[in-house]
């Protein structure tokens, strides 16, 4: 049994190499979709990742200001009539908006530092200084990555320009290294009365605010967001956002976009299918002689049908992992150039960062799997129908 799979193995591996137009085209197309499926699979599953990280500790709601149907400044007001509703822990309240540094566009997030709900050695590690202090205006703490792009350290001074174009200086007395990737590329904390200052918010007035509930239990969870959301979305001008829909968004979004790469590796797909069969109908006349020959030799419909399987699983199995490999390389050491713009939005101007991917098994198989079972279907039915042939008959009809 085990000299008979040799040989069948041996004969497909012999026919590999005979068919060289059919293997290499096979081959390069089958690459190229598994190198756009994976690619995008482990950036779109990192994103995701990334999204899951960077809301680990975020609020278990985010209530905003709503006016004519678009986002403005919340009544700080609110946030002492959100702590009275049943299973509400804390309620903080935050300013937060965009500020440039050179031609670097960077998230600037004030602080309510006698309200603070997570512990910020926990969501915001510091790698050197120390966090902000309530009695000392005009300083930042800012993520390593930050830190890497403007060249900064503890102590230096840093001048951001604010909307109306006016430099405002802060002096860095800590810089953080979240587990978050985005934060430490685009983030700068302050305390909230220098950002209130900065985005010249008016007193009465806050960016948002963050609400955290009672720990309960995890049966109990959603129950308890949704009675709180729905006792403020009973506040006039307000919009709740629950951390679940927050989530639910991101995948939503990251699943989208790589739905739309989805549709050129669809395409590619079909394109090795029609070649895998054209070429397979193509060399036909020489196909029927061999099968012919090989029955005549003992080789049963089965053996020939095997051969043509073993051939077809090898060719998937070699540009799977070549695909595998190439998309892995194209994420990690080129950093995902055209597809990080397309799945961060390209709208958005964020700062360079090394994109975060994940490598999944799921991925791994399904990338296996598309560049194996079309191929079965392409070749192997074909090579069914020659198999059934009579030996002489076919044979007769390939001299024809």
């Amino acid at each position: 049994m085990k000299r008979r799979f040799q040989n069948l193995l041996s004969y497909a591996w012999s026919c590999i190499q005979r068919y060289r137009v059919r293997t290499v085209v096979v081959l390069v197309c089958l690459t190229v979709a598994a190198a756009l499926f994976s690619s995008v699979s482990f950036l779109k599953d990192g994103l995701v990742k990334e999204g899951e990280r960077s809301l680990r500790y975020a609020p278990d709601m985010t209530v905003q200001g709503m006016s004519a149907g678009r986002q403005t400044f919340i009544d700080s007001q609110y946030a002492g009539i959100i702590q009275t509703i049943p299973g509400v822990r804390t309620v903080t309240e935050r300013i937060w908006g965009y500020g440039n540094i050179g031609n670097t566009l960077l998230v600037i997030v004030g602080v309510d530092l006698e309200t603070l709900a997570v512990d910020p050695a926990v969501a915001y590690p510091l790698e050197s200084g120390s966090f902000l202090d309530s009695q000392h205006n005009d300083t930042v703490v800012i993520g390593s990555a930050v830190a890497d792009l403007i060249g900064a350290e503890v102590g230096n001074v840093l001048t951001i320009l604010t909307e109306s174009n006016q430099a405002r200086q802060y002096k860095v007395v800590g810089i953080f290294n979240s587990e978050s990737a985005i934060y430490n590329a685009d983030m700068i904390l302050m305390n909230k009365n220098d950002a209130r200052i900065f985005f010249d918010v008016p007193e009465d007035k806050v960016t948002d605010l963050l609400v955290y509930t009672k720990d309960v239990d995890v049966l109990y969870y959603e129950a308890q967001v949704n009675y709180i959301a729905r006792e403020i979305s009973e506040l006039p001008n307000v919009r709740v956002v629950t951390k679940s829909v927050l989530l639910k968004a991101q995948e939503t979004t990251y699943g989208a976009r790589s739905g739309f790469f989805s549709i050129v590796w669809y395409i590619v797909l079909i394109s090795v299918a029609v070649v895998a069969f054209n070429q397979t109908v193509v060399v036909g006349h020489e196909s029927k002689f061999e099968v012919g020959l090989l029955k005549s030799l003992g080789f049963s419909t089965s053996d020939v049908i095997q051969i043509r399987f073993i051939e077809s699983m090898t060719l998937g199995v070699i540009a799977g992992s070549i695909g595998l490999a190439g998309g892995i390389l194209y994420d990690t050491l080129l950093n995902a150039p055209v597809l990080r713009d397309f799945m961060l939005g390209w709208a958005v101007l964020y700062p360079n960062f090394v994109v975060p991917i994940y490598i999944s098994a799921q991925t791994i198989f399904f990338t296996f799997v598309i560049t194996t079972v079309p191929l079965l279907f392409a070749t192997v039915v074909p090579s069914w129908i020659n198999a059934t042939v009579d030996p002489d008959i076919a044979m007769r009809g390939a001299k024809a």
